[in-house]
C-alpha cells in the first residue's frame, strides 16, 4: 500500500529522566540546520559561492502538555534527559513504528494561563545537545 501520509494522531513523546506527565497536545519536530560558508573569491561574479559548515545544529521541540498539578517542575530546567518520539503506523503492512530519539535538555517550562472553559497546558521546549542524536530511525 502507497504511504497517504500522516496528521500525528497516535504518536507519542516520553521524557525518560524527567518522566513528565501529562497529555502531549502537540509537538513540533525540530529543524536541523547547518551554516552556509562563503566561499566567494574577489573575482567571482555573478552569485556568491557556498560550501556547508563544519556541524548541523540538532535543534530542540516544542511540546504543549496537559498540565498536571502533581507534577514537580521545579528541578527539570537544564537536567540532561533522552526524549523519545514513537510516530503513529502509516501503513497497516509495518509492524514497527518511526522513532526520533535523543538526548538534551529542557530549556523552558511555561507554567499555564488559567481561565473559565479553557484547558491548562504548559509548554515545555527540549534542546537536542548533539551528544546522541537526534536519530531518526524510519519504520518498517
Amino acid at each position: 500500500m502507497t504511504y497517504q501520509g500522516m496528521t500525528g494522531q497516535g504518536t507519542t513523546a516520553v521524557l525518560t529522566t524527567n518522566a513528565i506527565t501529562g497529555c502531549v497536545r502537540s509537538l513540533t519536530l525540530p529543524e536541523l540546520t547547518q551554516d552556509k560558508i562563503d566561499a566567494s573569491c574577489l573575482d567571482t561574479t555573478g552569485f556568491m559561492k557556498y560550501i556547508p559548515g563544519d556541524l548541523t545544529d540538532p535543534g530542540e521541540c516544542s511540546l504543549e502538555i496537559i498540565f498536571d498539578p502533581t507534577f514537580d517542575f521545579d528541578a527539570i530546567v537544564g537536567v540532561l534527559d533522552t526524549l523519545t518520539i514513537t510516530f503513529a503506523l502509516g501503513t497497516s503492512t509495518n509492524t514497527n513504528a518511526a522513532t526520533l530519539i535523543g538526548t538534551g535538555f529542557i530549556t523552558s517550562y511555561s507554567l499555564p494561563d488559567l481561565s473559565t472553559n479553557d484547558l491548562a497546558v504548559v509548554s515545555v521546549t527540549f534542546a537536542y545537545d548533539g551528544q546522541t542524536g537526534p536519530a531518526f530511525t524510519v519504520e518498517s
